[in-house]
């Protein structure tokens, strides 16, 4: 079989498409390449066994980081070599096993507090449970569902600490099932995630008697925006300006580097993204504006917004302040950073711009664009209908 993705000429003439273009390196173990509509791509690793147990992915690295297709096939078998190694003998392996590989893993990520807290929670209400004891190739909903049920026995009966109760639940079975789909799609020691799928997080925790619709709250008009973007520090204030230019989330924008933007192209490489593995966005005059002054004379490796210490932000140094400017801007209490992304991203749609390219540049699904902003796609689509002269 030729290999359609091994040189950059060869990769220029493929099409874009949302499904990698494949080759096999090894029996069962391939290496593929997802070409982006805005140019470039995504390498990818895919082991495929047989019988029951699918296949396994991992996002190797954006084309511009592995930039060879030498260097992506070494990355891909490192991986492989991780992956056989992490799959012996794991036959009789639990769901506490399953945690503590979890945990393994976020090490050698260096998310050394994420996986601190991770221990903590799972030492807590994993361990010693009989469903921590739980052999994974065994393991079912009906066991998974009281597991989850148990951790609101003692909830108290206030209003709102239980739903904070509810919240913190939620989370907790959030990090139980990173896991559990760790052991699933990356080792491979289970063959489907049908013991943990069908439990789902407790309901909206929104009051449904507030008078105001989270979503109301979600949006800011353009002089909501102005307000709170003065209100802010000018450091925050640019972390919130590309926030809204790019549509993108904000943990995104916090983690970019000043090497991530590429002057001459006018794009910024977003590597961050878990769900797609890294994308580009094509930055508008605005975004390009801001994003050369933040990143004027600056070492790439260094934070493109960063905060006035020169670290890189992140939820606990923007938490407080940004709250202090929703209150002094008078805005709606519950205004949050991510709302700036859903206020660009609402944008976009009333401005026409189609749902497959507001989807690629926010790094989510057509399908959550149109389940989520479909009534403004509605009324966009009205409105350029009514331009049209049919009588």
């Amino acid at each position: 079989m030729a290999n359609p993705i091994d040189t950059l000429p060869k990769r220029e003439r493929l099409k874009a498409r949302k499904s990698p273009y494949w080759y096999r390196l090894l029996p069962k173990r391939f290496i593929g390449y997802r070409k982006s509509v805005f140019g470039g791509g995504t390498w990818i690793a895919k082991y495929e066994a047989h019988g029951s147990a699918a296949r396994r992915e991992k996002v190797l690295g954006h084309e511009s980081e592995l930039d060879t297709f030498e260097a992506a096939e070494a990355a891909a078998r490192e991986w492989f070599r991780e992956f056989d190694a992490d799959s012996s003998d794991t036959t009789r392996a639990t769901v506490g096993d399953a945690c503590q590989a979890y945990v393994d893993a976020l090490r050698r990520q260096g998310r050394s507090k994420s996986a601190d807290d991770a221990t903590r929670m799972f030492a807590r209400f994993v361990a010693g449970t009989e469903f921590g004891g739980a052999r994974l190739t065994e393991l079912a909903a009906g066991l998974t569902q009281p597991w989850f049920d148990s951790l609101m026995d003692r909830a108290p009966a206030d209003p709102e600490r239980r739903r904070a109760a509810r919240a913190t639940a939620n989370r907790k079975l959030a990090s139980v099932r990173a896991a559990l789909n760790h052991a699933y799609r990356v080792l491979g020691w289970v063959g489907s995630d049908r013991g943990w799928t069908p439990v789902r997080p407790h309901g909206s925790l929104v009051k449904r008697d507030n008078p105001v619709k989270q979503r109301d709250a979600a949006f800011l008009t353009k002089t909501e925006r102005r307000r709170l973007l003065q209100c802010l520090k000018p450091d925050l204030a640019d972390l919130s300006r590309a926030i809204l230019l790019s549509g993108a989330r904000p943990g995104e924008i916090a983690k970019l580097r000043v090497g991530d933007y590429s002057p001459g192209m006018g794009e910024l490489h977003v590597p961050f993204d878990t769900k797609v593995g890294g994308r580009t966005i094509i930055v508008s005059s605005q975004m390009r504006d801001l994003v050369q002054r933040c990143a004027a004379r600056r070492p790439p490796v260094e934070p493109l917004f960063a905060r006035a210490d020169g670290r890189f932000w992140n939820n606990d140094a923007w938490k407080r302040p940004f709250k202090r400017a929703v209150i002094k801007a008078g805005l709606d209490p519950r205004v949050v950073p991510y709302c700036l992304r859903h206020t660009a991203i609402t944008e976009f749609i009333l401005a026409g711009i189609d749902s497959a390219i507001v989807a690629a540049w926010a790094g989510t699904s057509v399908r959550m664009i149109e389940q989520t902003y479909g009534h403004f796609r509605s009324e966009t689509i009205g409105r350029l209908v009514d331009r049209v002269e049919l009588l």
